[in-house]
């Protein structure tokens, strides 16, 4: 297993978006200069001039391109998780897929309006960086392992896997800290639906 290790080369220049989960409408993709390294942290200058998608919970996804990728950073709270959930339709297929992060990286494809078995490790023409595994704790029943809160969850998507300069996406964060225990989850936009793509939102990268 190895994280995918970009590095960053310029710092962007455009003025960043910011779009709250109950805005169904369009969002606008900022073009980026940067490389991003994809190392848990969303809050450095590499990220600067991304879309900002804000969510209940403190969160907060940023989201950016350039000529060949999209890079997605989900920044949740210190007590968080933050799992991220992808789900992009293929704009000649039609298939759904669902590209997911949390203590591995896994694949799903919906066949028959049934998510397929998850496919660990196995991904291709993206990636990202996990949740980070932070030795073993005691619990009632015994060991259990043990992963790092406050980082934040990036994937990088390359565009060859998905054609066209408008994605219809939807983005689902989960594994949150709320009302002093673990299993809040929320989608962008609000109340979107994994196997339903009305209920997602168009994604259009800006050209400059």
């Amino acid at each position: 297993m190895h994280s995918i290790h970009i590095l960053s080369f310029l710092i962007a220049c455009t003025i960043s978006l910011t779009v709250t989960a109950d805005d169904v409408s369009p969002v606008t993709v900022n073009k980026t200069a940067n490389f991003p390294l994809l190392d848990g942290h969303c809050d450095s200058a590499e990220w600067r001039g991304a879309t900002l998608l804000q969510l209940p919970a403190n969160i907060n996804i940023h989201i950016m391109h350039n000529e060949h990728s999209v890079f997605i950073c989900a920044q949740g709270k210190a007590e968080d998780y933050t799992v991220l959930d992808l789900y992009i339709e293929h704009g000649d297929t039609k298939t759904l897929y669902n590209l997911h992060a949390s203590a591995q990286l896994l694949e799903r494809r919906l066949i028959e309006q049934q998510w397929s078995k998850s496919d660990f490790w196995n991904h291709k023409e993206w990636g990202g960086f996990w949740v980070p595994y932070a030795g073993e704790e005691s619990s009632e029943s015994g060991k259990r392992t043990k992963f790092l809160t406050g980082s934040s969850r990036e994937i990088q998507v390359q565009k060859k896997k998905f054609p066209g300069d408008v994605w219809q996406m939807m983005v689902e964060i989960s594994g949150i800290y709320q009302n002093g225990k673990y299993g809040a989850s929320f989608t962008y936009p609000k109340n979107a639906i994994d196997t339903n793509t009305s209920t997602w939102t168009t994604f259009s990268f800006s050209t400059h």
